[in-house]
């Protein structure tokens, strides 16, 4: 079990970016869901003003979830996120141009050949000694003295594993983007109402807005690895008060009964079975 009370945690500017616009982050967890698979996760704010977060269209080889907190992410294509909304961005599924002005999230990204927060700004600062990381991209010059352009992160998965990167066939086409405000709540037989907003994959990727009033259990099972992202409201975790802005990751083979103790939200990812 981890628990992070993230709303006193201070917020870091983001040095090795590589794309355009002013960016802060609170790290959250790095590690394995499962042997070979990795992930981090982190809260990260985009800066309004001359700040602005900006990425080309682009594609990447592994999975991420995004919970935008505060404000609107744009992600290209008319899929605008605000407050509340989840999206799932499936490795090989192409989205952009972004605009995020002011905004909030949680993100999290994972699959095998992970590339550590330790090993991305080692391969940042390495690279930055033969190119320049501009408006999204890595870029260079060729042999004939053009510019060679390539994504900026993915740029840093060729540099840390020393091979092209492959991009695979996405399981969706475009990201998934959830509304739950277009869902109505279900109760639960342990007190809480839901609305299940998705089972995605052939692993069964899954998220799932919960509510709760005093008494209510939520139940995170030891079959996955469970996270949890409360809004509001608060939890009781062996005597132990989970409040507002607090994020729990259950780990696979754990069990845990969380008991509300203050009305509230959150939001729960279930992350995929076979990781």
């Amino acid at each position: 079990m981890f628990v992070l009370e993230t709303a006193e945690m201070p917020w870091d500017p983001v040095k090795a970016n590589t794309r355009t616009g002013r960016i802060s982050r609170k790290f959250i967890r790095e590690g394995e869901l499962a042997p070979g698979v990795g992930y981090t996760s982190d809260l990260v704010k985009y800066h309004g003003g001359h700040g602005v977060f900006t990425a080309p269209r682009h594609v990447h080889n592994f999975d991420q979830i995004r919970l935008t907190l505060s404000g609107e992410t744009d992600y290209g294509a008319e899929q605008i996120a605000g407050p509340g909304d989840a999206t799932f961005f499936p490795a090989g599924a192409y989205y952009g141009p972004e605009r995020f002005e002011a905004a909030e999230i949680f993100l999290l990204q994972w699959s095998p050949d992970w590339v550590t927060r330790e090993q991305s700004d080692a391969a940042y600062a390495e690279l930055a000694k033969t190119g320049e990381f501009k408006d999204g991209f890595y870029v260079t010059a060729g042999e004939d003295g053009q510019e060679v352009r390539k994504d900026g992160t993915n740029a840093l998965w060729e540099a840390v594993n020393g091979k092209p990167l492959v991009i695979p066939s996405p399981k969706y086409q475009t990201p998934v983007l959830m509304r739950p405000e277009g869902f109505d709540w279900k109760p639960t037989s342990d007190g809480l109402d839901a609305k299940d907003l998705g089972h995605l994959t052939d692993d069964d990727l899954n998220i799932v807005s919960c509510r709760w009033s005093e008494g209510g259990v939520l139940k995170l099972s030891a079959e996955r690895t469970y996270i949890l992202w409360i809004s509001s409201g608060a939890m009781s975790l062996d005597g132990k008060r989970l409040g507002e802005k607090t994020i729990l990751f259950s780990d696979f083979g754990e069990a845990h009964d969380l008991y509300g103790i203050e009305s509230g939200e959150a939001t729960c990812i279930g992350l995929p079975v076979s990781a």
